[in-house]
């Protein structure tokens, strides 16, 4: 059967039921009308005024029963074409009914298809603009990312190197030996063994930490710890020149070695200083920085501390024997580590030996050529 064929029948089988429910709504707007009428001939009677406020009833009565009339005059014209016979009082049968029910239920259907459809569509639709602001916000958002994992990586990268840098300061010392690192100093091949650097800061002669008398020998070089840990040797020389002001004590020494390995001279050599009581005369005294509470030094001051122990008995013409601790005149535990711990004074007396021994030999060689 053809699609022509098949449209035809459709339109035949409801031909009739189109017609009814016509005939339905044209009942319906006859009721309408006769009670609108009703209402009006009601109104006229009681002197109907107009919604504007008016008091000329005549005119709106007239007008409303001139649409009242024209609207009657249409059905009667429909009614008319439709067979001239009342359809207000007439029933249908139950076949006729029940297919008046299946086509109002077919075109709620398809309406309500429709609008379904159509609100699918439009909910289903991306307007471009908000695609174009989705995209945007996902750009964004790695753009963000990739910023955050590359400022973690340069974070990262950064403590990475700083860790390494402050192993490396921490530990320079602990791969090699204090002899390497004090072989590596310059001598001199007409004075012998080269100073160490020097910082001049004498303190002012008075009472309490310079007395400026002269000291005409040097026996014994002795070591002292500032029993003061964490200072820096210009913090204890600072001490030593506010003991004229405060005048609580006497005290000094001729030199100060500082934590970092810093040495400052604080008394010429030439004079005596207050660092042990009964040996100031003949003796030179140095005082050394410390951070570790059992006070050991640090690989920086233990370097210098060697080297300047050596300059100074190749200076003088002594020997190792010749360089004591301040507990070995008087008893007192100073300096403290290396009277808890003789092994380790015992090797530093062997490093200054050493490290001297080294200096006259790069002395003879350079010599011999």
């Amino acid at each position: 059967m053809g699609q022509a064929q098949r449209k035809r029948q459709q339109g035949v089988r409801y031909q009739d039921v189109e017609l009814e429910l016509w005939e339905l709504d044209t009942d319906e707007e006859q009721e309408i009308y006769g009670n609108r009428n009703r209402r009006n001939n009601s109104r006229n009677r009681s002197g109907y005024v107009g919604s504007r406020g008016r008091a000329d009833s005549g005119r709106g009565n007239r007008n409303y029963a001139g649409r009242t009339g024209r609207s009657l005059q249409t059905y009667e014209r429909r009614r008319e074409q439709s067979g001239g016979q009342a359809r207000q009082t007439r029933q249908r049968s139950p076949q006729r009914e029940l297919q008046v029910q299946d086509i109002r239920r077919y075109q709620g259907t398809r309406v309500e298809d429709r609008i379904n459809t159509r609100s699918t569509y439009m909910g289903s639709a991306r307007p471009v603009q908000s695609i174009k602001r989705r995209r945007a916000r996902k750009r964004k958002a790695y753009i963000v990312r990739t910023v955050s994992v590359l400022i973690a990586l340069t974070c990262l990268i950064m403590i990475y190197f700083m860790t390494g840098e402050i192993y490396r300061s921490t530990h320079s010392h602990s791969g090699k030996s204090a002899l390497q690192k004090m072989s590596e100093k310059i001598t001199d091949i007409d004075k012998g063994i080269a100073p160490p650097e020097i910082i001049e800061d004498l303190l002012e002669v008075n009472d309490f930490s310079r007395p400026g008398t002269a000291l005409k020998k040097v026996k014994n070089i002795f070591v002292h710890y500032t029993a003061n840990p964490r200072t820096s040797a210009a913090q204890n020389r600072s001490y030593f020149a506010n003991l004229a002001l405060t005048q609580e004590r006497s005290a000094s020494a001729h030199l100060i070695i500082g934590y970092e390995g810093e040495l400052i001279q604080c008394i010429p050599f030439d004079e005596q200083a207050y660092a042990v009581m009964t040996r100031n005369e003949d003796s030179i005294s140095i005082e050394c920085c410390y951070l570790s509470e059992d006070g050991s030094f640090t690989w920086e001051t233990y370097d210098t501390l060697v080297h300047t122990l050596a300059w100074l008995i190749d200076k003088y013409d002594l020997s190792t024997e010749d360089i004591l601790r301040h507990y070995d005149c008087g008893g007192k535990m100073c300096p403290l580590y290396y009277v808890e711990h003789e092994e380790a004074w015992d090797q530093l007396l062997q490093d200054v030996k050493i490290y001297r021994n080294n200096a006259k030999q790069a002395d003879t060689a350079m010599s011999d050529q």
